[in-house]
């Protein structure tokens, strides 16, 4: 007796293999992460949970003991800015680690945040300036 292997038919595994891609598409889009970049080293994350949302955070880091404010401006894809400090560079209380504030705007697009950190001595320095 001959051997004869089994055979799949052609469509069966071209039906298979669309199945599989579909499945990964769809797993990725489910499975993506927030929109977001942390800035460790200069103790602040921002983060944008949504295209409403964009929130700044002190985490703390070293030498950053002395920090009195962060002011942060958030530009939208329109080119709308706003600028809010946290703490207050004339103060003599540093900025409290956890320390938060969320924007609410209109944020669907590239949205630029720069954030200059304010120092007991007298100085500043750029912590952050990326797109989100």
């Amino acid at each position: 007796m001959k051997y004869i292997p089994a055979t799949i038919p052609h469509y069966v595994c071209t039906l298979c293999l669309c199945a599989v891609l579909v499945l990964t598409v769809i797993a990725c889009g489910c499975t993506q992460q927030q929109a977001s970049s942390t800035q460790t080293t200069s103790g602040v994350t921002v983060t944008k949970p949504d295209d409403s949302h964009i929130t700044v955070a002190f985490v703390g880091a070293p030498g950053m003991d002395n920090l009195l404010e962060l002011e942060i401006t958030v530009t939208d894809s329109q080119g709308k800015s706003i600028t809010l400090p946290i703490g207050n560079r004339l103060a003599t209380t540093p900025v409290q680690v956890h320390a938060t504030h969320t924007f609410t705007g209109s944020y669907s697009g590239k949205t630029h945040v720069f954030i200059t950190g304010y120092f007991a001595d007298g100085s500043n320095r750029v912590v952050v300036d990326q797109d989100i």
